[in-house]
């Protein structure tokens, strides 16, 4: 069989590159056995050359790069895949588009809903591919719940609940530098993102209304520059109203105290009802009203390990589990039969509309707060 090559291009060299690299070499061996493609990494470029040698030699990346500008013009670079931090995703993917490169982004693709915007409008009008990277819903316990909501599993949907807590910020005493989200873009961005498109994806509707809130409480931190004044959101806060009439509520916290990193989402329907946590990616807990007589009714543990569960039979023997970083993998192969079959993107995959809405729905949030009412969403 013969494989279309796709030469990767990296911009970054944080923890997020190295996830990404390592899913794409895991993807080319995982995949091998039923895809028609082949990918390299041809080059990569950090903010210093010296970083990029050293990314390029841990990796084993073809070349390194000194400048954006040099990657792009490397033609050997044929998908351009940008992890840097979040205030630096516009523009250089941006310049990728303009340069006829297929894009990766990472999430938030944009701080703003207009840049959003453009950058799904150029990528359309330029005819790329594009995906922005809500990892999560490759993990293969997400991909069934979707699976089951989809297939009316839980009857008629009444509400979805999700909370993603980390504890970074939690004490007043760690400096400005050492929490992420002070630095970058607060939690919002950063994890809200993340929840937002989940609880669209599961749901398989549309946020159509919020009231939000948001809110700072540590806003004075120790830095390298002394004390500094810090208005990055540590808390975020919504009820939702989808468009078929479901509710919802989030809750994103940056403070909360012994919770490492813990996502969790809870559904509930007319016919049952399904939970699924990060801390335990494999497993999905699902109810389900006529199951049996009233007497055994009671919650399901299911293991997505079992070979027709999804993307399992591509990985180990039943029982064995998946991780983390292994929803990178199943994404970065999705995007990859995509490119090689030209197939859409969506609907498994996020895409810059996707992005685009998401970008849409967090400022409609940040009004909401600022005015204290209920708002419309606007698309």
């Amino acid at each position: 069989m013969e494989r279309k090559k796709f030469g990767v291009g990296i911009l970054g060299t944080g923890w997020m590159a190295t996830v990404h690299s390592k899913g794409y070499m895991a993807a080319r061996c995982m995949f091998w056995p039923k895809s028609r493609w082949d990918v390299e990494l041809v080059g990569v470029c950090g903010s210093s050359p010296q970083k990029g040698q050293a990314f390029a030699e841990r990796f084993m990346v073809v070349n390194y790069h000194s400048s954006l500008d040099d990657l792009l013009a490397d033609k050997s670079v044929t998908v351009f895949d940008n992890v840097t931090p979040d205030h630096l995703h516009v523009e250089p993917t941006l310049a990728a588009i303009r340069a006829g490169k297929h894009v990766i982004c990472e999430k938030p693709i944009a701080l703003k809903s207009s840049d959003a915007k453009r950058m799904w409008d150029e990528a359309e009008r330029a005819g790329v591919k594009h995906l922005c990277c809500f990892s999560y819903r490759f993990l293969p316990a997400v991909r069934l719940a979707h699976d089951l909501i989809k297939d009316g599993a839980l009857g008629r949907l009444y509400h979805f609940a999700g909370t993603y807590y980390q504890d970074q910020g939690s004490f007043e005493e760690t400096p400005a530098e050492k929490v992420w989200y002070v630095a970058g873009s607060g939690v919002d961005q950063g994890i809200g993102t993340h929840l937002i498109d989940m609880s669209r994806f599961l749901m398989c509707d549309d946020i159509s209304a919020v009231s939000g809130m948001r809110h700072t409480y540590i806003t004075k931190r120790n830095s390298e520059k002394g004390v500094v004044d810090v208005d990055a959101t540590e808390g975020f806060f919504t009820m939702l109203e989808y468009s078929k009439g479901s509710t919802g509520v989030m809750q994103c916290l940056g403070v909360a105290n012994g919770k490492q990193s813990e996502f969790s989402v809870e559904i509930f329907g007319s016919g049952g009802s399904l939970r699924w946590d990060m801390a335990d990616p494999n497993i999905l807990w699902l109810y389900q009203s006529d199951t049996l007589t009233a007497k055994a009714r009671g919650w399901i543990k299911i293991n997505c390990t079992e070979p027709d569960h999804p993307f399992m039979d591509t990985w180990w023997p039943k029982g064995h589990v998946l991780g983390w970083e292994d929803g990178h993998v199943n994404m970065l192969a999705h995007f990859l039969d995509c490119l090689a079959e030209d197939r859409n993107v969506a609907p498994f995959g996020a895409t810059f509309k996707e992005g685009y809405e998401v970008a849409s729905i967090i400022e409609a949030i940040h009004q909401s707060a600022a005015e204290g009412r209920k708002l419309q969403v606007s698309y």
